[in-house]
């Protein structure tokens, strides 16, 4: 075997690492390249670099959808101080379990207890340069010494409300078990994902074969049908950050957010639903990533009190204006699509609120919009809008319009695609990748930061 085919090798066992984990297959006795011998197999060498993500992804998909329906989720996420928030759902224990950490042993505690609609869920606060997080032998994520891909999506789960009703019994119409599946095979170093977790609010109209058996309601059962169980290959896979989209605001999911993904701590007694929590930065590779909560208020319109309460956040971070961020937030700055007979230009409390407050060199990232969008701005801050992980699609097709007019602000140009999926930015190439549902690439954008009057470049 050449050193070309060990290199391979390498890659396809690191990826092959989550899906074989979940399913109970100890990589360290594998031993994958002794058991295909390429000098013997040349036409299976050939032909496997192409596919085995494929099996991957399928791997996935079956470890998802049998185990980790009835056992305790578990999974790493970033949280504020430079920490990793380990957390376990309760569903087969009562007690909280013990976790290793970098070989030694450390109690979990109760982050919420158990009530009548959601189980218990446990936490434990580590360092971010934690090497090794084990629970009961299994693996769980943490964050490689160089972060060199961070993955990104969002607006993932299944919708139902009163007359839009989504068929979440469909792979294809409801694609986020695959994407999630796909996702995890790609092995992002991190995953953001812009906020909206659970979408089926109303019960399934009765005889829609679509949704039938569906749960609806802010309750553990739904957050488990939308996000738990459809995730959970990506949470195995990579250490997560959570932003709060509008599903979860104090009207709709806010219960499951404060319990489960908040990366703040929870109340235990007295847990008060905060229309706004407070801001933080995350440092991944020289790009400062602020995780902004813009759940309540409305895009159409604002208030003093709510542009006052944007602008001292932003404040309160004390912002290096040399430095690189972005900004990632639920609802998209700007964005430029035509619903019905009007036209959707964004967030208009971002747009007065943080005109020139942020350093010049930040880019928006957000979802809210189902789509998929890049919008290079003359004089403005630039948008990456992911919103495509699995919800009702809003079609904008396939285009790139230049000079657009955005209610009296200028685009460069405005990238838009059509249908499912997410994006991997490379820290290497400093190129957002998109892909499908399917992991099949679609287009890129270059994120070109010494560029003073235009930062993307798509194709």
């Amino acid at each position: 075997m050449n050193n070309h085919q060990s290199t391979i090798f390498h890659q396809i066992e690191n990826c092959l690492k989550t899906p074989l984990t979940l399913l109970g297959v100890d990589l360290k006795n594998f031993q994958f390249n002794k058991i295909c011998h390429f000098a013997n197999h040349p036409y299976l060498y050939k032909g496997l670099y192409m596919k085995f993500s494929k099996i991957v992804t399928s791997i996935l998909l079956l470890a998802s959808s049998s185990s980790y329906a009835q056992s305790n989720y578990q999974w790493v996420q970033m949280v504020p101080n430079n920490q990793l928030s380990i957390r376990v759902v309760l569903l087969d224990d009562t007690q909280c379990p013990k976790v290793e950490v970098n070989n030694k042993s450390h109690l979990m505690t109760l982050r919420a207890d158990k009530t009548a609609d959601f189980p218990a869920v446990c936490e434990l606060l580590v360092g971010r340069d934690t090497y090794s997080i084990k629970i009961n032998q299994h693996s769980l994520p943490t964050l490689p010494s160089q972060i060199d891909r961070v993955a990104i999506l969002g607006d993932t789960g299944c919708r139902i409300k009163n007359n839009s009703v989504q068929a979440c019994n469909d792979i294809e119409a409801w694609p986020f078990r695959t994407l999630s599946a796909s996702l995890a095979a790609k092995t992002a170093d991190v995953v953001l994902h812009v906020g909206d977790y659970l979408y089926r609010e109303s019960p399934c109209p009765k005889g829609n074969a679509g949704c039938k058996g569906s749960p609806s309601g802010y309750n553990w059962d739904t957050w488990n049908a939308d996000w738990f169980a459809p995730a959970n290959p990506l949470l195995q896979s990579a250490v997560m950050a959570f932003a709060r989209g509008n599903h979860e605001d104090c009207n709709r999911a806010y219960n499951g957010w404060f319990r489960y993904l908040s990366p703040w701590a929870y109340q235990a007694k007295a847990q008060k639903c905060t229309e706004m929590e407070n801001p933080y930065i995350l440092t991944l590779k020289g790009v400062n990533y602020i995780i902004f909560d813009s759940s309540y208020g409305k895009d159409s319109s604002t208030s003093d009190a709510q542009l006052a309460l944007y602008i001292a956040a932003i404040k309160q971070l004390q912002l290096d204006k040399n430095l690189t961020y972005v900004l990632l937030t639920h609802r998209a700055m700007w964005t430029y699509n035509k619903m019905k007979s009007k036209y959707y230009y964004g967030n208009l409390t971002q747009q007065i609120a943080f005109k020139d407050l942020l350093p010049s060199n930040t880019l928006f990232m957000a979802g809210h919009a189902h789509y998929l969008q890049t919008l290079d701005m003359q004089s403005d801050y630039d948008q990456l809008v992911i919103g495509n992980g699995g919800t009702q699609l809003i079609k904008v097709g396939n285009t790139i319009q230049k000079s657009v007019d955005i209610d009296k602000h200028l685009a460069n140009f405005v990238y838009s695609r059509s249908g499912f999926g997410y994006s991997i930015l490379s820290n290497i190439d400093k190129k957002f990748r998109f892909y499908n549902q399917n992991g099949t690439h679609i287009g890129e954008c270059v994120w070109l930061l010494d560029k003073q009057q235009s930062s993307l470049s798509c194709q």
